[in-house]
C-alpha cells in the first residue's frame, strides 16, 4: 500500500516490546512516535527501533504528530485520560487490557470514542494463542458433543520468595505489581475470562474466591472462579504461590463433552478422548508458540479491522463483559455469594 497507517504508542514499559515488535511485524504501519514520562524508558525504545520523534507530553504529541491510531501500553489507571485525548483528536485506539479499573470508567472511554466515531480495540492477546483457536475449531465442528464442563489451571512460582531470591513480583520491570490489591485476577486472570468468552459465549453468573499466600505483596495471588453458562460451568484455577511448580509455569486445560473430552497441556498440545477410549492428537503448529506471536496475530487482526471497517474480536464494547466478569470475582469473593452478570 502507498499509505502507510501512522502510529504512536504511549508507555514504553515492559509490554511495548511485544507492541513494537508486532508493528514491525505489520507492512501496513509505521510507528512515528513515542510517548513516556520516564525518559529512560523512552531513549531505550527509540534506540532499539529506530524512532527518533518522541515526546514526554502526550497533549503535545497530538499536537505535533499526524498519526491515525494511538497504541495505549501504559498501566490502567491512566488509560481514561489518554483514551478521552486521543478520541477527541480523531485517533483510532488500541488499549492494553485491563482497559479501566471501574466499570464507569471503561463506559465512559467507550461513549467518548463513540461520540467521536473513532474505533476502540482492546489488546487482550489470550484468544489468539494457537491452541485456543484450534481448541474453538474442534468444538464447532460438534467433535466431543454438548459441553458440560471445563477447567482451566495455571501454577507458578511467581509471588513467594526461593531462597535468599526475591519473588518475581517484587523485581523490576513490574516491581508495582506487589502494591496492587488486585492482582492475579486482574492481571492474569482477566484473560483466562475472556478465553472461557471467546470459547463458551456470554455467562449467567461468577463465584470467585481468593486468597494470599505471600506475605510481601498487597494482593491476592492465588484464586478459584467458577462461570455458570448456564448449560455448563468452567473452572479457572490459577496462583503465583505454586512451590511444586518451582519456576514452570503450568497452563492445562480440560474440556468435557458429551461424546469426548479435550485435553490441553501445559506446552500446548491437544488431545481429543473419544467416548470409546481413542484418542486424538489434532495436526496444527504449536510448537514454538509464545506471547509474541499471539500479539502478531492481535495487532494484525487490529489492522485489517481499520483498512477494511471488520469488527473487532475484542472491541472495548465488547471487551468490558470481561472486564466485568473480573470486577465482579473481587465482589463475590468478599460476599461469599455468586453474582448475576
Amino acid at each position: 500500500m502507498l499509505n502507510k497507517l501512522r502510529i504512536a504508542l504511549v508507555g514504553c514499559g515492559p509490554i511495548s516490546e511485544r507492541h513494537l515488535l508486532s508493528w514491525k511485524n505489520t507492512p501496513e504501519v509505521e510507528v512515528v512516535a513515542l510517548c513516556d514520562r520516564h525518559e529512560e524508558n523512552l531513549k531505550q525504545r527509540s534506540s532499539e527501533f529506530g524512532i527518533k520523534r518522541t515526546f514526554k507530553d502526550f497533549k503535545k504529541l497530538l499536537e505535533e504528530v499526524d498519526c491515525d491510531i494511538v497504541d495505549i501500553a501504559t498501566r490502567p489507571y491512566s488509560h481514561q485520560e489518554l483514551v478521552f485525548e486521543a478520541a477527541q483528536a480523531g485517533k483510532h485506539i488500541l488499549c492494553q487490557k485491563p482497559f479501566a479499573p471501574t466499570l464507569r470508567e471503561a463506559q465512559e472511554m467507550i461513549g467518548v470514542c463513540q461520540d467521536k466515531g473513532v474505533r476502540f480495540m482492546i489488546c487482550e492477546n489470550w484468544r489468539w494463542f494457537i491452541w485456543f483457536r484450534t481448541i474453538r475449531d474442534i468444538l464447532n465442528s460438534g467433535e466431543i458433543g454438548a459441553v458440560k464442563y471445563a477447567r482451566i489451571t495455571l501454577h507458578s512460582w511467581t509471588s513467594i520468595p526461593k531462597g535468599e531470591n526475591p519473588p518475581l513480583l517484587l523485581e523490576d520491570p513490574q516491581s508495582y505489581l506487589k502494591d496492587m490489591e488486585r492482582l492475579i485476577i486482574y492481571e492474569l486472570g482477566i484473560h483466562f475470562i475472556d478465553v472461557f468468552r471467546f470459547l463458551f459465549g456470554d455467562a449467567n453468573s461468577v463465584y470467585a474466591r481468593t486468597g494470599r499466600m505471600s506475605s510481601q505483596i498487597a494482593g491476592e495471588d492465588l484464586a478459584l472462579i467458577i462461570l455458570d453458562f448456564g448449560r455448563m460451568y468452567g473452572i479457572i484455577d490459577m496462583n503465583w504461590c505454586s512451590r511444586y511448580r518451582k519456576n514452570k509455569q503450568s497452563e492445562q486445560m480440560l474440556i468435557e463433552g458429551s461424546k469426548g473430552s479435550i485435553i490441553l497441556e501445559q506446552q500446548g498440545r491437544i488431545q481429543i478422548v473419544r467416548g470409546d477410549g481413542k484418542i486424538n492428537l489434532p495436526e496444527y503448529d504449536w510448537k514454538g508458540e509464545t506471547k509474541l506471536h499471539t500479539h502478531f496475530r492481535l495487532h494484525k487482526h487490529f489492522v485489517e479491522g481499520i483498512l477494511e471497517n471488520r469488527p473487532f474480536q475484542t472491541d472495548a464494547r465488547d471487551n468490558i463483559k470481561t472486564l466485568e466478569i473480573a470486577l465482579k470475582c473481587y465482589d463475590s469473593a468478599q460476599d461469599d455469594k455468586a453474582i448475576t452478570l
